[in-house]
């Protein structure tokens, strides 16, 4: 043997010394814990199972006794003990359908004499069946089918897990008795109930039954909580509340509505009253290992957060957390929910790192994209006091990509947003991005009424403090005055000496009203109702209604001017607006490929008819111009109107004359040939060309807001192929192509727009001004 081998054999004869103890003691303790008798008192020994479908065999069935003996079996199962009945298979949530290890399910057969039915089981995870033992009722003892295949049902479970020698625990069941047994007419009676007819039809019906089970009780109260007041729900709660006669189930459900029906109106202290009635309820009938008892000690916990009791609230919310994890349902809606309650509490506690775990852990798991940009901001705002500005920053520019992506850059969040974007990008050294974003937000005052909103005040304030930060003392005082006029006194705060900037507070979800698609947000709207009715076209005369002259509404030219030249030397949101209306600039020379609606343009004027669009159609000679105005304004202009201005006007082979209702439904008044009064030109083809639309002294002032807005959502759906520009009075929205909502992205100045006065005065505004924040999300660098 060689010098090497030795050493070689010597290294593991020591190695073997060594590690042999050890080796020895693990392999024993394994042993030992392998050893070890089997218990069944842990939750992984929980049966999680669902009902599935009933389904016939054969041509000749009755679907009324299969729906209502699913039902019954349904609503014996929601009583089962030491096991999961996660309810109706095809009615759960996907992350349900996928915690549910068994479902029981089955097949009818109708023969001569009866009904047979055959129970099966289905293994989710295996997709494997297993079938019981058939069970066979006569037509005349209809009425036991509900027990039968309940049975039928349970049996082959308990025989599946003893069988296949599973690790579960066998489920302790609640079969019918027999006082809830039907008779063969009472169960065909009951086999009538239809779930969608009328709710007096269905009412009717419960109250024509000559018998009560249980299941029909809970059908009669179902039914009466459909009527969501609350002198209903009170006369519901004097009958069940103390009603020993009244099923433990059926309680819970009660006042588990009513809690939802309170915190539904924010009325909080109610919802914690009946969420701890329903609770009570669960725990008395011992089925607290559930995601019923879960999602009510989850509504107690959020209702007692929104009520202001957070030291309360964590034992809910982390006791509810703590049930959804072991049910393995932390993904479901109510287990999400949960989580992004829990994560903001911890914020407000100040448990910063646990707060940001906890709702980095559910992005991307939301319900819809409102909720997701509200988490975003929340999120970042949490990441931010952390000291991770690189974070806060990405996370708030991938929220704006949603933010247009919903086209609602003018919401609060939006804005809210914004001013933390700021402070973070000023933490990362770039101070001069953090002034241009927040002095966009104070320049927005001249587009609409923002200065009574707190992050415009937190703006003044930061601004305030950046100003003071870069030496500028005499602007960081004005800042600050104009901070001190507009905040309450009780919530003025001392200028600190640091950069110590307001980025507001975090956002509990239901403490905000969700954006609909195609209505404007609470500035917006504010902005065009200010215009609207505020005279009646019918009690205006002939002449003030055609009232107008040269040159009135020239900013629109600019600005359109501004966007058609090459040459023009634009600010960077004016050149995305650009592209976002016209592509191509070259094919949109002079105008070309674009449609300009002018509503009301006041065609009859003796002495002017329509000036302003005659202006519009000469300085875009290639632009289709559309003179829309009412049929009784325009028979004026025929009849009236001098012969000379008329073919002066009719000089412009751009312009079209469409007489019809500005404010009408616009494929009716738009595609109708007999509409148009220049039969000899065509009627200008909206496929594919950019629309631009002016209402300035028109329906924007005459008609009420119920009719405007109607009016830009008929707007918003019938072009939404199209990029539409939209001058409203004084407001500029813009409607991007494939979008259906309107935005509200800047303002003209005033010249022209006094009604009952002629001016061409801008009292010291420029033509026109643009939000930048609204027109993209490349707005933030």
């Amino acid at each position: 043997m060689s010098r090497f081998q030795k050493n070689t054999l010597l290294v593991f004869i020591l190695l073997a010394a060594i590690a042999y103890a050890p080796l020895y003691y693990s392999v024993k303790q394994v042993i030992k814990k392998e050893s070890l008798p089997i218990t069944l008192e842990t939750p992984e020994t929980v049966i999680f199972f669902s009902l599935g479908e009933f389904l016939p065999k054969g041509e000749s069935f009755d679907p009324k006794t299969i729906q209502i003996s699913k039902q019954l079996v349904n609503a014996q199962f929601q009583k089962t003990t030491d096991a999961v009945y996660l309810g109706i298979h095809s009615e759960l949530t996907p992350v349900k359908q996928n915690r549910s290890e068994m479902i029981l399910e089955g097949k009818f057969q109708w023969d001569v004499k009866g009904i047979t039915f055959t129970p099966k089981l289905r293994y989710v995870e295996s997709k494997s069946t297993a079938e019981g033992k058939s069970v066979f009722i006569k037509y005349e003892e209809r009425g036991t089918l509900g027990f039968e295949i309940q049975n039928a049902l349970t049996n082959l479970l308990e025989e599946t897990i003893r069988l296949n020698r599973l690790t579960k625990r066998i489920p302790k069941w609640s079969l019918l008795s027999k006082e809830e047994i039907l008779s063969e007419s009472e169960f065909v009676k009951l086999s009538e109930w239809q779930v969608k007819s009328s709710l007096e039809e269905r009412k009717s019906f419960l109250q024509s039954l000559p018998f009560k089970i249980e299941y029909t009780e809970f059908l009669w109260y179902k039914l009466r909580l459909e009527k969501q007041t609350e002198e209903n729900l009170k006369d519901i709660w004097k009958e069940v509340g103390s009603n020993p006669k009244i099923q433990s189930q059926l309680r819970f459900h009660i006042a588990k509505n009513i809690s939802e029906f309170y915190f539904a109106k924010a009325e909080y202290a109610k919802a914690i009253e009946f969420a701890n009635a329903a609770k009570r309820e669960k725990e008395n009938s011992k089925l607290v290992f559930h995601s019923e008892y879960a999602d009510t000690i989850s509504l107690l916990g959020k209702s007692l957060v929104l009520d202001g009791k957070k030291e309360e609230a964590i034992f809910y919310l982390t006791s509810a957390k703590k049930i959804y994890e072991t049910l393995g349902l932390t993904l479901d809606p109510m287990g999400i929910e949960n989580s992004y309650f829990y994560g903001l509490l911890l914020h407000d506690l100040n448990q910063l790192e646990l707060s940001a775990y906890e709702l980095s852990g559910i992005q991307g798991k939301l319900g819809n994209v409102y909720q997701s940009i509200y988490l975003d901001y929340n999120l970042a705002l949490v990441l931010y006091k952390l000291g991770r500005y690189e974070g806060a920053i990405s996370l708030l520019q991938e929220q704006r990509k949603k933010i247009f992506e919903t086209s609602i850059p003018n919401f609060d969040i939006a804005l809210q947003s914004l001013l933390l974007y700021g402070a973070a990008q000023y933490a990362e050294g770039n101070w001069s991005i953090t002034k241009s974003i927040w002095e966009s937000i104070l320049n927005a005052k001249s587009t609409y009424a923002i200065e009574d909103k707190l992050y415009y005040r937190q703006t003044l304030f930061n601004l305030s403090i950046l100003s003071l930060q870069r030496k500028n003392l005499e602007q960081s005082e004005t800042f600050y005055k104009q901070y001190v006029k507009l905040s309450p006194y009780g919530q003025i705060l001392p200028l600190p000496t640091d950069a110590s900037f307001e980025i507001g507070k975090v956002v509990y979800p239901y403490t905000w009203s969700y954006p609909n698609g195609s209505l404007f947000s609470d500035l917006e709207e504010k902005t065009i109702r200010s215009y609207t009715g505020r005279y009646l076209f019918q009690t205006q005369d002939e002449e003030i209604r055609a009232r107008t002259y040269e040159n009135r509404l020239e900013d629109t030219n600019l600005f359109l001017d501004d966007l058609l030249n090459p040459s023009a030397y634009l600010s960077k949101p004016m050149l995305i607006l650009r592209k976002s209306l016209f592509g191509d600039l070259k094919l949109h020379e002079r105008g070309n490929q674009i449609v300009f609606l002018d509503i009301g343009p006041a065609l009859n004027h003796p002495e002017y008819p329509g000036v302003t669009s005659q202006a519009v159609a000469k300085h875009f000679p290639k632009m289709e111009v559309v003179l829309w105005e009412l049929p009784g304004e325009v028979d004026l202009f025929l009849k009236k109107v001098k012969t000379e201005l008329k073919e002066k006007l009719y000089g412009f082979s751009n312009i079209r004359i469409l007489s019809a209702d500005g404010v009408g439904d616009f494929q009716t008044e738009y595609n109708d040939p007999n509409h148009w009064i220049l039969r000899n030109r065509p009627i200008p083809n909206l496929k594919h060309k950019t629309i631009v639309i002016r209402a300035a002294n028109s329906i924007d002032i005459y008609e009420p807001y119920t009719k405007i807005q109607p009016h830009f959502q008929i707007l918003g759906k019938e072009l939404k192929d199209n990029p539409v520009l939209y001058f409203f009075n004084r407001s500029i929205l813009l409607k991007p192509k494939g979008k259906e909502k309107f935005i509200l992205i800047g303002n003209q100045s005033i010249r022209g727009f006094h009604h009952n006065f002629q001016s061409l005065d801008r009292n010291g505004e420029p033509p026109y001004s643009i939000l930048p924040f609204s027109i993209s999300d490349e707005v933030m660098p």
